[in-house]
C-alpha cells in the first residue's frame, strides 16, 4: 500500500504563505509530506506537537525548496495506541508565515468509519464492533447512531452513584440532597432521549 500524501503549498496566494491543501489529515502509518513551493526559493521548518510526537517523527525537519519545485519527506509513525491526534506545523521563510495541519493517526487494521457506517446502513454482517475489535467499550457500541452515548453512559453513572449513596446515607437531609439529584439525572436522560 504506497503511503498518503500530505501537500503544503508555500506561496501560493503570496510571498512566503503557507497553504494545507486540506484543513486536516489522517493516517494510518507512515505518510509523505510534499511541500509544494510556487514563489522563490524558501526554507520551510516542520514539527510535530507533543501529542502527536508520541508516534510520529520527521525524518528532517528544516527544508530548503528551490524557486518553483517541490520536496517531499516522511513522517515515520512508531507502534502504540491508536488513535492518536496532534498537529503538524509548517514555518516558512524564518517564521514569515506559518500554519498548522491537525494530524490523526488511526490503527491500520481499523475499517474506516465510512466503510462501518456504509456496512451498519446496508444490514452487513461480519464486520467487528467497536469493542470487539479495540478491547475498549466505546458507550457508543450500546446506542449505535446517538452523539450523546457517552452522555447517556455518564448519566448512568451518576445514578448508580445516587443510589448507592441513598442506600448508605443515615441522614434524612442526604437522602433528600441525593434524591433531588437523582430526580434531575432522570429528568436530563429522558429529554436527552427524546
Amino acid at each position: 500500500m504506497a503511503p498518503e500524501t500530505l501537500v503544503v503549498d508555500i506561496s501560493r496566494e503570496e510571498l512566503h504563505s503557507v497553504e494545507p491543501a486540506v484543513e486536516a489529515f489522517e493516517a494510518r502509518g507512515p505518510f509523505d509530506v510534499e511541500i509544494r513551493n510556487h514563489g522563490r526559493a524558501v526554507h520551510v521548518h516542520c514539527n510535530v506537537d507533543d501529542a502527536l510526537s508520541r508516534v510520529a517523527t520527521l525524518t528532517e525537519t528544516n527544508h530548503f525548496v528551490e524557486t518553483e519545485s517541490s520536496t517531499t519527506f516522511r513522517v515515520e509513525v512508531a507502534d502504540g495506541p491508536r488513535p492518536v491526534s496532534g498537529a503538524l506545523r509548517f514555518v516558512a521563510a524564518y517564521g514569515a508565515a506559518e500554519a498548522g495541519v491537525p494530524v490523526t493517526v488511526r490503527d491500520p487494521a481499523a475499517t474506516p468509519a465510512v466503510e462501518q457506517a456504509g456496512a451498519a446502513a446496508t444490514g452487513e454482517s461480519g464486520t467487528e464492533t467497536t469493542v470487539e475489535r479495540s478491547g475498549d467499550i466505546d458507550p457508543s457500541a450500546f446506542a449505535p447512531g446517538r452523539d450523546d452515548a457517552p452522555l447517556l453512559a455518564l448519566a448512568g453513572v451518576a445514578l448508580l452513584v445516587a443510589v448507592l449513596a441513598m442506600v448508605l446515607a443515615n441522614s434524612a437531609v442526604v437522602l433528600l440532597g441525593v434524591g433531588a439529584v437523582l430526580i434531575g439525572i432522570l429528568v436530563a436522560v429522558v429529554v436527552l432521549l427524546r
